[in-house]
């Protein structure tokens, strides 16, 4: 069954045009930085949300460097990173702002 796919050249041509046309647009998307960006919004505010735990457990806590910091993140994330679309902007509003 497998050899009489692979000899046939009409279905590995289509096989081989999907795959390329897939690889093209994924690269015109570009998800890999998109992925990446978030990624990299994710650490930051994972080692924000860490900090917090730290000072809840006792630790030294300096609230206007925390502050500061926190703000720079959160521009530097909101610069870079990618946008939010509408749609769920609009569904997120729809469904949790009422609350």
């Amino acid at each position: 069954m497998a050899g009489g796919i692979t000899l046939n050249p009409v279905v590995i041509a289509t096989l081989t045009g999907v795959g390329l046309i897939l690889k093209a647009v994924a690269s015109l998307k570009k998800y890999d930085k998109k992925t990446e960006q978030a990624n990299f919004a994710r650490i930051k505010y994972q080692k924000v949300l860490d900090e917090i735990r730290f000072y809840l457990r006792g630790e030294a806590f300096d609230e206007k460097v925390f502050l500061h910091r926190l703000k720079m993140i959160h521009n530097f994330v909101t610069d870079h990173c990618m946008e939010i679309p509408t749609f769920i902007c609009k569904k997120y509003e729809k469904t949790l702002a009422p609350l």
